[in-house]
């Protein structure tokens, strides 16, 4: 064997090595990306189950929906509770670090029920305070799952009642 056929057969070996660890590297790339999003939901999750979540959105949903809220100081805390939370959600959703399908699955319901109990309120404060872009991206999001028709979906209990977990 001479030296040319050497260097071509490296040559050769170096271009599968190098092209072998490019593919690794994308496969790893997109492991990294689906954990993040794993990792988002869970965050998600967790968020959506503490306490103080919980007494806020209880504190805004008991009145009837005829019925106008209270305003007072507990009930402009917990609103703004949750206005704020759905405002990350909106803008971690828009952004992609959570699928916009696993928020729908997980409080789609809640976030156009919330909105349409927090639109006044909030509106009022964009007025008020000069703030056209307060709590934007929880309009934005509510907005994209009412376009999608998320309060007349089937429920999943139903949807899925013959089917075990996945």
């Amino acid at each position: 064997m001479n030296w040319e056929a050497v260097t071509a057969l490296s040559t050769a070996f170096t271009g599968a090595v190098i092209l072998v660890t490019a593919m690794v590297g994308i496969v790893q790339l997109r492991q990294l990306r689906e954990q993040r999003r794993d990792s988002a939901a869970i965050e998600l999750m967790r968020s959506l189950q503490d306490t103080t979540f919980a007494r806020s959105f209880r504190m805004v949903l008991a009145p009837p929906a005829s019925e106008p809220l209270a305003r007072n100081a507990d009930l402009e805390e917990a609103e703004m509770i949750l206005a704020f939370r759905f405002e990350t959600l909106g803008l971690l959703v828009y952004r992609g670090a959570i699928s916009f399908d696993v928020m729908e699955e997980l409080v789609g319901g809640a976030v156009i029920t919330m909105w349409k109990r927090l639109e006044k309120p909030i509106c009022d404060t964009r007025t008020e305070k000069e703030w056209p872009g307060y709590c934007e991206w929880f309009q934005w999001l509510a907005e994209h799952l009412d376009e999608r028709g998320r309060l007349q979906q089937v429920p999943a209990y139903i949807r899925l009642k013959n089917r075990a977990g996945a």
